[in-house]
């Protein structure tokens, strides 16, 4: 059980920081051909590793969560 939510809150965690990285990058108003580009925004600024970081935290919560529902209790 402390698997299911120590996973869940880090994928919570991730999710979040996601969230506020794209939405951030996207209060400026720059664009790429006429087009608005969050991901290029986030290139501008230098935050692609923190964005991978943050996916990746995400990603291993999730893991961690659906490790833990799966697990058999001793």
């Amino acid at each position: 059980m402390k698997k299911v939510i120590l996973g869940s809150i880090m994928f919570l965690a991730g999710l979040l920081s996601v969230a506020v990285l794209l939405a951030g990058t996207m209060a400026n108003e720059w664009n790429v051909n006429g087009q608005l580009s969050s991901f290029w925004n986030i290139s501008q600024y230098g935050l692609a590793p923190a964005f991978y970081i943050f996916v990746g935290i995400a990603i291993l919560g999730i893991s961690v969560a659906i490790w833990g529902v799966f697990e058999k209790e001793k």
